[in-house]
């Protein structure tokens, strides 16, 4: 036989029972002891017999709880309810709730008598070693339901939910435990009398929000699911109170949050503080944003802090709405110039958040803040290239996910990838990968890369109400930096931005590997690495001033930016050549005898001589014997002159380049005097007109006369000039300035010139007169051109020709060499894929013939704007003393042209028109630059705020719709022409 043993805890005494007759007698022994049923409860679940048994037992009892004595009532709602808030073992709990629910029901004048207040100030300060499971709060919801339900007991209800309410506040800061959070939070939803009103509502939600952000995740991955339920039922008790109180509770917790979040600690603020963000009015956000970055009294560190732990709220299951937080903080950072906020919290984190895209929850919102911080961090590529090894792995991922929203995120961002590629071209080790697992989807059309540049930059952000300095504004919309006036240096700033737009020269440029011979090229690949990468609306090129300025120009006055040409183009030369003899001598090696560009016609290359090397020969004809004698030599630029107003058609001469007293010479030239009138009566000259005139054989006679060696003395003569090999850039220098010998004074050439946009250079060859080479000719590129431009009414009388097309124009506005200003017009270098049909079309209009992207720039010293053809082909019109002087033009190789069309238009997105891969110390100098201008900008910035702020302000206040904050920027004085205020030279 079988016995069960139930030890009774008062007497000790043992009730045996039968297994046979136990189910006979389990009802009869119940009610036999009913007299003492705390002790037989006891007894039943000190029993070491099966669980089983013990359960049915302890039902039973539940169901027993009506018509029975107050004290046997009583006692046992003190033991069932002692163990279901103290008891260790889930029998205690289950059914000790089980049994006090069901005998309270039966005996609510008992429950009221036992529930007493002082019993439940008890449960509320009472410490259970069970506290972190919240039962209290179980067992009180099941009390107050039963009294709530009894229209006897309604006032001893309210009086226990005032109480509750006096309490609520000490609970939750004595219990931050997220199962007493949620227990609590659900009796607060269900009896919502109980909910802290007027005064200490904000200081419960601020003491909740402090014990939510302790109550950390379970170790227990099996936990993660009930972890993530309870908190959000907390959050759904914070929604509530938010959604029926004072907008100053929603805007106190914030402040709370945020107080939690930036403050640094050795354990983090818990995730599940997450959960509260999809409950915050989304119209709050910019006012909340604004009020928190205006707050003196929070410092970089701690906004650092906060934002990077408001990132890792991603992680949270159900939050949403973090990206728009993040992002209304990081545009409005940028509005008041903290970039060292934007630039710590970009580095530390964008990698981690793109990581977690392949998580479907993070992947919108984290895709949305990824693009937002590399798309306005333009001054670097570091955080970019740090999510390029994670591109692969995100897209396979992302191409496997079979829901709807994959497909419009790839394509997102596979052009964010495209866009970011452009920004920061020249790395093809590092794109490569990548471009080979997006290729397959669209690319972004290149207005539509300078779109996603412009609007997402950080100085895009800012508060359209603030006049900032000039100094202070942004980089030009179009991405070109100006070079600051050192001091009547407008001639350099001109030449600079004109050789920096021929393209191909400039990544020459950046791609040569200097030696210690040549420091000038490394001053100008330094000029050109900022001018691509600066992050400065201006530039102020001080060192390479001092190293390219001529000796015999003196600082500080107007100089010839012709004349700085040619001496800046034969320096590079001359240290590049240097080294090559260098190298030649100590190989044993005959070196060649000149170093000047006009005199070195050898094989010896250079970069200038790549570049804007031409050959021509100079042919001389004694006409009195008929020989001849020929020189070869190499040229950088062709003077062109013009003809003289007057002159017969067989005359040749230079202005103020002749002593001659003729009277068409004295009426040639026009001096400052010269009125409007005069200049506009004067036909316009074609371009064209001046190449012809300086290439037309020159009659040696009277004073000019040359000596023959033939005839052994004085003979007249005729000089000829021909272009045997034309260079990839060709430098025309129109000669404008002279020395009027009957005013005795300089003056300058007003006469209007047609710059075609398309040119034609003769090109002398030694198959001329060949039936074979003009069959050639024939059907030659240059002579497609020449046709299509005869068609346009232009008279080129050229058998063999190169095109040119025009890339860069410098102006002068004055009146002569020695005074005035000088500015650039100027486009990229590179032929258009759309180009080549539309030049070689059917069309009347010279203009239309054009193999270059039609899309011009205006660069005047700090300033950078658009401009187009028409604006400085009438320039003269509109500013009488403002005339084109030097003159580039690119050369086209129709060939090339035709053969690269379809693989240039393939590449336009892969690779941007700037995508020479800088040395690494010339981008490192950038860099470095970039981050310490945007410190400036902060500095100054922060300082403009604060003296506009006389006192600080508690940025929770945000119904104060008049506070719009401070103006934004810097002041400072100016050092001569250069504005210094608020951008430090670079050096």
């Amino acid at each position: 036989m079988i016995s069960v043993s139930i030890l009774f805890n008062n007497n000790y005494r043992t009730l045996y029972v039968s297994k046979a007759s136990l189910q006979q007698q389990k009802a009869s022994k119940v009610s036999s002891n009913i007299e003492e049923m705390d002790t037989i409860l006891r007894g039943i679940v000190a029993s070491d017999h099966p669980d089983s048994l013990k359960q049915d037992l302890l039902a039973k009892v539940a169901k027993q709880g009506s018509n029975q004595p107050s004290t046997i009532v009583h006692n046992v709602l003190d033991l069932t309810a002692t163990w279901f808030l103290e008891g260790e073992t889930s029998m205690h709990h289950k059914h000790g709730l089980n049994i006090y629910k069901s005998w309270a029901k039966c005996h609510m004048t008992i429950l009221e008598e036992f529930f007493t207040k002082d019993y439940l100030l008890a449960l509320l300060s009472k410490k259970y070693h069970s506290d972190e499971t919240g039962r209290v709060f179980v067992l009180i919801l099941h009390s107050m339901r039963i009294l709530q339900s009894s229209a006897q007991s309604s006032e001893l209800f309210r009086n226990h939910c005032t109480i509750i309410e006096a309490k609520a506040t000490a609970y939750v800061r004595e219990h931050p435990f997220v199962e007493c959070l949620m227990h609590f939070s659900d009796f607060l939803l269900e009896f919502k009398e109980c909910i802290p009103k007027g005064d200490i509502t904000l200081q419960f939600c601020t003491h909740l929000v402090r014990s939510l952000s302790l109550c950390g995740p379970p170790d227990n991955q099996n936990e993660i699911l009930s972890y993530v339920k309870n908190v959000n039922i907390v959050a759904n008790l914070m929604s509530h109170i938010w959604d029926n109180t004072d907008s100053q509770n929603l805007l106190g917790s914030l402040q709370e949050i945020f107080k939690i979040i930036s403050m640094p600690c050795d354990i983090e603020p818990s995730l599940c503080l997450g959960s509260l963000v999809p409950y915050i009015p989304t119209k709050v956000i910019p006012k909340v944003v604004q009020n928190v970055i205006m707050d003196s009294s929070i410092d970089n560190n701690s906004m650092v802090t906060a934002l990077q732990r408001i990132i890792d709220w991603l992680l949270w299951p159900t939050t949403r709405f973090v990206d728009k937080w993040m992002i209304e903080f990081l545009q409005q950072l940028a509005a008041v110039q903290k970039y060292t906020i934007l630039i710590t919290v970009t580095e530390n984190k964008v990698d981690q958040i793109f990581q977690k895209l392949q998580f479907v929850p993070v992947r919108e919102p984290g895709l949305n803040i990824v693009s937002h911080m590399l798309l306005s961090f333009q001054h670097s590529p570091e955080p970019f290239h740090k999510i390029l090894p994670m591109v692969p792995k995100i897209i396979s991922v992302m191409q496997n996910d079979a829901s709807d929203q994959s497909p419009p995120l790839l394509a997102r961002l596979a052009e964010l990838l495209h866009v970011l590629m452009y920004l920061h071209a020249g790395f093809p080790e590092l794109y490569d990968p990548v471009y080979d697992v997006i290729k397959d989807f669209p690319k972004p059309s290149p207005d539509m890369i300078k779109f996603r540049l412009l609007e997402s930059k950080w100085t895009a952000h800012r508060d359209g109400s603030s006049q900032a300095p000039r100094s202070y504004q942004p980089k030009a919309e179009m991405g070109k930096t100006g070079l600051f006036n050192l001091g009547n240096t407008c001639y350099m700033n001109s030449i600079l931005q004109a050789l920096y737009m021929c393209d191909s020269f400039r990544e020459g440029v950046l791609q040569h590997i200097p030696t210690q011979e040549q420091g000038l090229i490394v001053k100008l690949q330094h000029v050109f690495a900022f001018l691509t990468l600066s992050q400065r609306p201006s530039y102020a090129p001080v060192n390479f001033l001092a190293a390219s300025r001529p000796p015999w120009f003196m600082s500080g006055f107007q100089q010839d930016c012709s004349e700085f040409l040619k001496y800046l183009l034969d320096q590079l030369h001359e240290q590049e050549t240097r080294h090559q003899k260098n190298t030649q001598n100590a190989l044993d090696v005959q070196p060649n005898s000149s170093d000047s560009l006009q005199q070195n016609g050898g094989q010896d290359s250079t970069l200038i001589k790549d570049y804007f090397g031409g050959m021509m020969t100079s042919t001389i004809k004694c006409l009195n014997c008929g020989q001849e004698s020929s020189k070869k030599e190499m040229f950088i630029d062709l003077p062109l002159a013009f003809p003289e107003y007057g002159s017969s058609v067989g005359q040749k001469s230079l202005i103020g380049g002749s002593s001659s007293k003729s009277k068409e010479q004295m009426q040639a030239p026009v001096s400052e005097s010269s009125t409007t009138t005069d200049v506009e009566e004067r036909n316009c000259l074609h371009l064209n007109d001046l190449l012809k005139h300086y290439l037309k054989p020159e009659k040696l006679t009277g004073d000019n006369k040359y000596h023959c060696e033939n005839c052994g003395g004085l003979q007249e003569g005729e000089r000829s000039l021909k272009i045997v090999e034309t260079p990839e850039y060709l430098i025309l220098t129109l000669l404008r300035f002279s020395y009027d010998t009957r005013l005795q004074s300089r003056s300058k050439v007003f006469r209007e010139v047609k710059y075609p946009k398309t040119l034609l250079v003769p090109v002398s060859d030694h198959r001329s007169d060949t039936s074979e080479a003009k069959h050639d000719r024939s059907v030659s590129f240059g002579s497609e051109i020449a046709s299509r431009l005869e068609t346009c009414g232009v008279v080129t009388g050229l058998d063999n020709a190169d095109v040119y097309s025009l890339c860069s124009v410098v102006i002068h506005s004055g009146t002569s060499s020695d005074c005035g200003h000088y500015y650039c017009y100027a486009r990229h270098s590179e032929f258009s894929s759309t180009s080549l049909p539309e030049a070689t079309g059917q069309t009347t209009n010279e203009d239309d013939i054009d193999f270059l992207d039609d899309k011009w720039y205006l660069f005047n010293d700090s300033r950078v704007s658009y401009a187009s053809y028409s604006s400085f082909c009438n320039v003269s019109q509109r500013f009488t003393k403002d005339t084109a002087y030097v003159l580039m033009y690119r050369k086209v190789d129709g060939d090339k042209l035709k053969g690269s069309t379809t693989r240039h238009s393939d590449q336009s997105i892969r690779l941007s028109k700037t995508d020479t891969p800088l040395r690494e110390d010339l981008r490192a100098a950038v860099v470095k630059d970039n981050k310490s201008y945007l410190q400036e900008q902060e500095l100054n910035a922060s300082k403009k705020v604060s003296r506009k702020r006389p006192n600080d302000f508690q940025w929770y206040n945000w119904k104060d719709d008049d506070d719009k904050g401070g103006q934004f920027g810097g002041g400072g004085n100016s050092f001569g022409d250069l504005d210094t205020s608020g951008s430090r030279f670079v050096f």
